[in-house]
């Protein structure tokens, strides 16, 4: 998947209702990134992007604008895994 094709950018504002409370909540995304042809968005809440120390959301793109929760466990670590990985590529580029 063409991750510049999926509609949705880093640094972009996104809007999540909650089914079953309807509540809305904004999300800055923070990252996009695939593994094994699967795209994630990690997801910062809007009222923490500016702290030191913040809260990240995970979520499956399953393309039209779809997103869902990480529900299994083995695919759940695989993703923190990666995003650990890009976490520290990124702190040794910046160093």
């Amino acid at each position: 998947m063409d991750l510049d094709n999926i509609g949705i950018e880093v640094g972009e504002y996104i809007t999540i209702t909650d089914e079953e409370s309807g509540q809305e909540y904004e999300y800055l995304v923070m990252y996009i990134f695939e593994i094994e042809d699967r795209t994630y968005l990690c997801l910062v809440p809007a009222e923490q992007e500016d702290q030191e120390e913040y809260e990240v959301e995970f979520l499956r793109y399953e393309g039209t604008d779809t997103l869902q929760p990480i529900e299994d466990e083995q695919e759940w670590e695989q993703v923190e895994a990666t995003f650990e990985t890009l976490m520290s590529e990124l702190d040794k580029e910046e160093n």
